[in-house]
């Protein structure tokens, strides 16, 4: 895994996960901060609503991801 190297690969990470259907919305964003305080690429994305126990990943609810190769 690897963090985001630019807004545009951010964006194109969203855009291809939305084409294939694992995302149904989302965005690319400059919002999360390293721990050093270093802003970092991440996405903001939505994922399709399950019945699945509520602890499993938030589907269905906004969360932000930094690495390049989550889904």
């Amino acid at each position: 895994m690897a963090l985001f190297t630019s807004l545009a690969s951010a964006e194109n990470r969203v855009r291809a996960k939305i084409a294939d259907g694992t995302w149904i919305n989302g965005h690319a964003c400059l919002a999360t901060l390293e721990s050093g305080g270093n802003p970092v690429f991440a996405v903001r994305v939505q994922r399709k609503m399950s019945s699945a126990s509520a602890g499993s990943r938030q589907n269905g609810g906004w969360i932000e991801i930094t690495q390049d190769n989550v889904t």
